[in-house]
């Protein structure tokens, strides 16, 4: 398969449909489940299909070191290409590199000052301007709303849409009027898109929360592989 059409039938066409078109530039997502469920996993899926369209980002880690997220990476491409059928997929994979930064920070503690700081020699020094921010790790559970809307106001000012994980309670899963759980209902005004991935007992389900203000959302046909770690459509 070309690369083409890898990207037209790609299941994250049905998450863009799903949404409404998808993230869209200035807006905040996030995908949020417990420990070990599958979020980098989201993240990387939608990092690479970006990628593939020849567009830009950036992937910012307050948890994983580069090696361990450049390995995700490396996973996921090779599913993709496995699962597609790839053509000449080593020289399709050489030219995503050219398209991905990742960022590691190791103090969680750091100030959102010190990270824009951060981008803004980035992207002066080296002209990489991403389309798509993916943040992993992010401490929402210390966190108050007046942080993230430094994130918001940021994505609109830099015309990017930015896509966050956040990691719910392991034994208590406190869910509020609306489904959306902790600490993730705190900053409920300033997410756009909100999923919620779910375990089952052969995949893990795709639970849309939020999109975009449109009311109760539909349910999103998708669902995470467990055995491959990709996005897929979900039948069931």
């Amino acid at each position: 398969m070309q690369k083409a059409e890898l990207i037209k039938k790609s299941p994250i066409r049905v998450l863009e449909s799903g949404i409404n078109g998808g993230l869209g530039k200035g807006n905040l997502g996030v995908f949020t489940a417990r420990k070990g469920v599958g979020k980098t996993a989201s993240l990387v899926h939608i990092a690479t299909d970006t990628m593939l369209q020849e567009r830009k980002v950036l992937h910012i880690s307050f948890a994983d070191d580069p090696q361990h997220l450049e390995n995700w990476y490396k996973q996921v491409f090779l599913e993709l290409a496995k699962q597609y059928k790839l053509i000449d997929s080593k020289s399709v994979y050489d030219a995503l590199l050219t398209q991905r930064l990742i960022l590691h920070f190791k103090k969680k503690d750091i100030t959102f000052t010190q990270i824009r700081e951060n981008y803004k020699q980035i992207t002066q020094s080296t002209s990489f301007t991403p389309q798509t921010i993916f943040v992993d790790g992010f401490p929402f559970e210390n966190a108050e709303p007046a942080q993230l809307q430094e994130w918001k106001q940021f994505a609109a000012e830099a015309q990017v849409e930015i896509w966050f994980s956040a990691t719910l309670h392991r034994e208590d899963l406190q869910l509020d009027e609306k489904d959306v759980p902790a600490p993730v209902n705190k900053f409920y005004e300033l997410w756009s898109v909100i999923i919620m991935l779910s375990p089952k007992e052969d995949f893990i389900d795709f639970n849309l929360l939020k999109a975009h203000n449109t009311g109760k959302p539909e349910r999103l046909r998708l669902k995470l592989d467990p055995q491959t770690m990709l996005i897929a459509n979900n039948r069931v």
